[in-house]
């Protein structure tokens, strides 16, 4: 087990800086002041719409306007170094009908930021993003003992650790390998940091495909292409090309090191879904929940099971045709499935929670996910952290339920009776189920309620029996 003490991290925390973001980025940063009192923190600006750039220096950060003093003071204070970017412009989109490319801003400050940062271990991430504890220190470490092997293709010293959220599966919807996430990274200082010594990007380079044809045998989902390969390729397959010399990547969907791309995921990163980080991330707060586009990205469970299976073929293993493309099997139990991933008829979403009103209609709580479960027997526990009956007793059905509702794999009901004081530990309710068809498309848990009800919904928890 190794240990990684707050003492033992640089934060670089990089990304644009204006006005119109500026109490939410200051926020950030004297959050991670407060949490990381012992860690380094190194404030890198990429861009910015009031910095005196010509005043501002390592220590201390300057504004031209007025109004913005007050955010260079909290920066000056909350910041150890501050580091500044000078070449850097925008490109046309990398894809077609999206905003402009800042990919040389993300180089730069990056970089730049990496460049000052002088502790063991370095937690790189947007300046958009606020790790809200040590959960994902600990996450790291509990992912690196129980999974974590090196192999052939190791090219760090430490695994690094990205988020599954555009980690992309390069055996389902579109083949691009190498495009593991760029959102953050955590592990050894002198890894990250030379997985971003890499050369600003050219207009040249964002613009191939305005000039050259997709190669022959493109899928439409790979023809959406501006730039010569994607920005998280580029940075990636930079750093790895160099160690490994047979590695081949002449444009985005070339696929001839397709099944060394995931090699390389295994023996250099650990895998994590962001959205069980305890993560504030404001501009995605809505974009964790679905599993419909699962099939598309490497998940942390998908990486699990293949670091504890290093014999499968990941080609097999990650294979999805496109008529499977949004019915997500999961592939290790238990799986937490929060209210946020999940639907309600009679009630609304609340914080991580389906909370359904006294004043609400019977009908129906909650149902959801959608995703399909392979044959076997399960078990499902619902998690109530509020449940007070209106009238002397209500009746609540658990039914599973799998193909949209169509076909009923089983139910319970629960009956409660009114209480008058206040419920100060969470209810669990189970329901045991089989799965006797090779596979069973678009899987809910249903939770109908019979009466008047004030209940919180907080997750279902869907172990496989052994």
């Amino acid at each position: 087990m190794i240990q990684i003490e707050n003492k033992s991290i640089s934060i670089v925390i990089h990304g644009g800086c204006f006005e119109k973001d500026a109490s939410d980025i200051a926020n950030i940063l004297s959050s991670y002041r407060n949490i990381f009192s012992e860690s380094e923190i190194i404030f890198s600006i990429s861009s910015s719409d009031f910095i005196d750039f010509e005043l501002s220096n390592e220590k201390s950060l300057f504004s031209y306007k007025k109004n913005m003093v007050g955010f260079c003071r909290l920066v000056n204070k909350c910041a150890d170094k501050i580091a500044y970017s000078y070449m850097a412009q925008p490109f046309p989109p990398i894809i077609h009908d999206a905003p402009n490319c800042h990919a040389n801003h993300m180089i730069e400050s990056a970089r730049n930021g990496l460049a000052l940062a002088s502790r063991e271990f370095v937690l790189r991430t947007r300046n958009d993003l606020l790790f809200k504890d040590r959960s994902f220190i600990n996450e790291y470490i509990r992912l690196y003992s129980e999974y974590y092997t090196r192999g052939e293709y190791t090219a760090v010293s430490f695994p690094v650790m990205i988020p599954s959220l555009y980690t992309l599966n390069p055996f389902s919807k579109a083949r691009i390998p190498f495009h593991y996430s760029d959102w953050f990274n955590f592990g050894k200082l002198s890894d990250i940091r030379s997985i971003w010594d890499v050369p600003l990007v050219t207009l040249d380079f964002m613009t191939h495909y305005g000039t050259h044809y997709c190669a022959p045998g493109s899928k439409a989902e790979e023809r959406n292409f501006n730039a010569h390969i994607a920005v998280e390729q580029y940075i990636y397959f930079s750093f790895f090309s160099k160690k490994f010399k047979n590695l081949r990547l002449n444009h985005h969907n070339d696929d001839h090191s397709i099944v060394e791309s995931i090699q390389i995921l295994l023996d250099n990163f650990i895998v994590s879904d962001i959205y069980y980080l305890n993560v504030y991330y404001p501009k995605y707060l809505n974009g964790f929940n679905s599993y419909a586009d699962n099939n598309t990205k490497i998940m942390q469970r998908m990486w699990e099971y293949l670091s504890a299976h290093r014999n499968i073929n990941p080609a097999e293993f990650l294979y999805v045709p496109r008529n499977k493309l949004h019915e997500y099997a999961p592939v290790t139990f238990p799986l937490k499935i929060g209210a946020e991933q999940l639907y309600t008829k009679t009630g609304f979403h609340c914080g991580k929670s389906i909370v359904v009103p006294y004043d609400a209609p019977p009908g129906v709580a909650c149902f959801g996910p959608y995703i399909t479960l392979r044959q076997g027997s399960y078990t499902a526990c619902v998690s109530l952290s509020a449940l007070y009956p209106e009238e002397n007793q209500c009746k609540i059905r658990i039914s599973a339920v799998g193909e949209g509702g169509r076909l009923i794999l089983g139910f319970r009901d629960y009956v409660f009776n009114k209480i008058n004081t206040y419920q100060r530990d969470s209810v669990y309710m189970n329901i045991d189920f089989e799965v006797t068809n090779k596979s069973i498309p678009k899987f809910e848990i249903v939770i109908e309620t019979f009466s008047h009800i004030d209940i919180a919904i907080d997750h279902i928890l869907l172990s496989i029996c052994t």
